[in-house]
């Protein structure tokens, strides 16, 4: 199948938090240089989180787009993803607040998007306190939002737009009663919000009235989209950045079960979000951003290539690995082979960008599971916790390079020998080429290593 130019797609290439956000953020913003750029996002909600830099302002974005300071950008929030109205216009409100009162780019929430509100929250939380406590989930509400569509009865934004009375009051009374056969009163319950302190769900009356002010705000965003899109995918001069939540180690196939997320993870998502206006497999670069010399997981997902908490701590205060969203602590792995290589192949990958390249020590090698064993024998990863928690790791040790000769590299042949011997482990192992990596926190730390990298 033919690709299509000036069309990117970016996703976690393990289990999250890799810093895919600023991968996007700077390919929107070179090409925006260049002409117009779609960004287009087609899963999850605010259970993402990556932070952009604005002037000196530092703004964690969650349901909106990488892009968003960017004028010349149009951002679709796609049919597949699940938003919180009150979350959404929170974010739109830092956005203004940075810019002096503007949201710099267009945007354009998708009619058919889910509606994700505080009863899914709630219900979530009262299903945790009975099941599991409430580890392994970010408390946001995505998997019951999810649910709502495979039953059949989900909100839709558009529902928002014209504001269906009927069928928000029978949601609230739905989950009020699924609340009170767990035992719990969801007027009574306290959930998360991107606004400030938690807050509770409220009577029929009191929700019903914060839904329907909270869509009013919203109504001017909301529209179809699927002429747009498929107007803009058509005109190959327009440049399609694809913005995925979440990393293919989280979805729900291909994750250590049962700890997952409930969307699509990988490019396959991007398909049915657009109905059919975009096949992933046409998408001329198709990126898994990784933490080049370990890895991070939140949940409760144990993984065979833990590392140990001195040498985890050290790394978790250095690259400040705390999550976006819930800022709970990651727990840090070293760089696991066989997981990461079973993620680029489901993943349908044709590219890698590795992130955080200048997270190394001297005189401490850097540690890399190249593979697991099982009774004595050699295994791949699967999916499955209980299989994980029988496997062993199996090492191998990389030299260390000198962190401040790959900050000053703006090639490849600049970069330290045993910065670029590592990486060349990593594309043969992986099986697909290096797009770029980053050699620190700022946009200019950073070396492009294809032709259709950031010129």
């Amino acid at each position: 199948m033919p690709s299509r130019p000036n069309s990117f797609a970016f996703c976690g290439g393990a289990y999250g938090d890799e810093g895919k956000g600023r991968i996007v953020d700077q390919y929107v913003s070179d090409y925006s240089a260049k002409g117009p750029v779609f960004v287009y996002r087609d899963n999850g909600g605010s259970n993402a989180g990556h932070t952009v830099s604005f002037g000196k302002t530092k703004v964690a974005l969650h349901q909106l787009l990488s892009g968003i300071f960017i004028e010349s950008a149009t951002t679709i929030l796609g049919k597949g993803m699940v938003l919180h109205p009150g979350d959404l216009l929170e974010e739109m409100a830092e956005v203004k607040r940075a810019t002096g009162g503007k949201i710099p780019a267009k945007v354009f929430i998708d009619e058919m998007a889910v509606v994700l509100l505080d009863t899914h929250r709630a219900y979530e939380s009262v299903l945790q306190d009975w099941h599991t406590g409430n580890r392994g989930t970010t408390g946001r509400g995505i998997s019951p939002a999810y649910v709502d569509v495979l039953l059949r009865h989900p909100i839709r934004m558009r529902d928002l737009a014209s504001f269906d009375t009927e069928k928000i009051t029978k949601h609230y009374r739905l989950y009020r009663d699924l609340c009170k056969g767990l035992g719990q009163n969801v007027a009574e319950k306290e959930v998360t919000s991107l606004a400030g302190p938690k807050q509770k769900v409220g009577s029929e009356k009191e929700f019903v009235a914060r839904v329907k002010a909270q869509a009013s705000e919203l109504k001017p965003f909301i529209s179809g989209v699927f002429d747009l899109l498929s107007k803009a995918w058509s005109d190959r001069k327009i440049t399609f950045v694809f913005e995925k939540g979440q990393a293919i180690g989280l979805d729900v196939r291909w994750a250590a079960y049962p700890d997952f997320t409930a969307s699509d993870t990988t490019f396959n998502g991007i398909l049915g979000s657009t109905e059919g206006v975009v096949n992933p497999h046409e998408i001329e670069i198709r990126a898994g951003v990784v933490k080049a010399t370990y890895m991070s997981s939140v949940g409760i997902r144990r993984l065979p290539s833990e590392m140990d908490e001195k040498h985890a701590h050290q790394i978790r205060e250095h690259a400040d690995e705390y999550g976006a969203t819930t800022k709970r602590p990651r727990d840090i792995l070293h760089f696991d082979v066989p997981a990461v290589s079973f993620f680029t192949r489901v993943g349908g990958l044709t590219h890698l960008v590795a992130t955080h390249m200048d997270i190394v020590y001297p005189n401490q090698p850097v540690k890399v599971c190249v593979g697991y064993t099982q009774n004595g024998k050699k295994v791949g990863y699967r999916p499955d916790q209980l299989y994980l928690n029988t496997v062993k790791a199996v090492y191998r040790e990389f030299a260390p390079w000198d962190v401040k000769a790959l900050k000053a590299a703006k090639t490849k042949a600049e970069l330290p020998k045993e910065a670029r011997e590592y990486i060349k482990f990593l594309e043969t192992e992986l099986g697909v080429p290096m797009l770029m990596i980053t050699t620190g926190a700022k946009r200019s730390e950073g070396v492009r290593f294809s032709q259709n990298a950031l010129r």
